[in-house]
């Protein structure tokens, strides 16, 4: 998802562009609903420094990383849009995520669901001026590495039938009609898988 200067200029991102020429988020130390704290790596313009980070109403400066470092900082973020990807557990914000020239990109990964509401959360609160959607059986080399041949065929089944549509198109026992196996063992084999690429998309940003 990106965010160009003119889609920011309103919010309270804007207030970013007069401060930095860059920033890049480069890891969030702690992430719970109130806020994420993050390690950030800002690109000052002339005459900028943390203190005007600082007067960002979602910005507070904690410390410096490292006192002989004056540029990387850990801030305590609550932006709205940092919330909401926080408050849904099965989303992930890879990082680095990155403010450049005035337009910001956020790479998020997860079940196919809960980045559709969070797409459309966005929409609604804080437009994007572009998004791109790369269904994650695309990776299907790297799933097949993780999954079992059993979860992965379920996992690409669900996706297939839109079980993570909104609604949903199909159910949990019509999925494993479709299989022919009994409900409560597709719903194991299918809860099994969604556990590993949550863990296997995370670890996409290592």
């Amino acid at each position: 998802m990106t965010w160009d200067r003119e889609s920011l200029k309103d919010t309270d991102l804007g207030g970013l562009d007069p401060i930095v020429n860059r920033l890049v988020v480069m890891g969030n130390l702690l992430i719970s609903d109130e806020g994420t704290r993050q390690i950030i790596l800002p690109e000052y313009k002339e005459g900028k420094s943390a203190e005007d980070l600082n007067k960002l109403k979602f910005f507070n400066v904690e410390q410096h990383v490292n006192e002989r470092d004056s540029t990387a900082l850990i801030v305590w973020n609550d932006h709205p849009l940092v919330c909401m990807a926080a408050t849904n557990e099965n989303i992930h914000v890879l990082v680095p995520t990155e403010y450049h020239e005035g337009a910001l990109t956020l790479t998020a990964r997860g079940l196919p669901k809960s980045i559709a509401d969070f797409v459309r959360a966005s929409k609604m609160f804080f437009p994007p001026a572009s998004i791109n959607v790369r269904d994650v059986i695309e990776e299907r080399a790297g799933l097949s590495d993780v999954l079992t041949p059993r979860q992965f065929e379920c996992f690409q089944l669900a996706v297939k039938h839109g079980f993570y549509n909104e609604p949903k198109e199909i159910t949990l026992q019509g999925l494993s009609q479709v299989m022919d196996i009994a409900r409560s063992t597709f719903q194991e084999h299918l809860q099994s898988a969604e556990q590993t690429v949550l863990r296997w998309v995370g670890e996409q940003s290592d």
